[in-house]
């Protein structure tokens, strides 16, 4: 009966430590897995948004690539600009097609000519201070300080 009792103690204690360490094991790799894809989606994302990239696409077929959306459109699947999770609710997304006031008239102005905006070199999170600034005529200019200065892009 004592080596009886004194096996399912053991084994209990066994079972309890293992499925314990188990535990342990499922979240540091659950925890690294999600870092992982973290980083992968970084990169995805910044590949895809990388200012050269997207200047050689819209030149070749006078549109943006199919992986932007306007903000309206992010914000209508959820995407919060105050809680930068547009990698978390769209991954492989990227916030442009909008249209570009060009208020301050920094860019050159023509009868007919809209402006439109997208993110470029984008890392997840906040929206970076990089845009593309594109005309209806072919036009294509570079912000990297958040419309202070532009840069053509030839």
């Amino acid at each position: 009966m004592k080596k009886t009792w004194l096996a399912g103690v053991l084994l209990t204690v066994l079972v309890v430590t293992c499925g314990t360490f188990a535990k342990g094991v499922d979240k540091t790799l659950l925890q690294d897995s999600e870092t992982e894809r973290n980083t992968l989606a970084i990169q995805r994302i910044e590949g895809l948004t990388e200012q050269n990239n997207v200047v050689a696409y819209l030149r070749q077929n006078n549109k943006l690539p199919d992986i932007y959306i306007t903000k309206k459109q992010a914000r209508d699947l959820g995407w919060s600009a105050k809680q930068g999770n547009l990698c978390q609710v769209l991954p492989d997304r990227a916030i442009g097609g909008d249209k570009f006031s060009n208020r301050e008239k920094k860019l050159p102005m023509k009868p007919g000519r809209q402006w439109f905006e997208a993110d470029v070199n984008y890392r997840c999170g906040h929206r970076g201070s990089d845009r593309l600034l594109y005309s209806s005529d072919g036009l294509i200019y570079l912000t990297l300080d958040h419309y202070r200065s532009f840069t053509l892009m030839e």
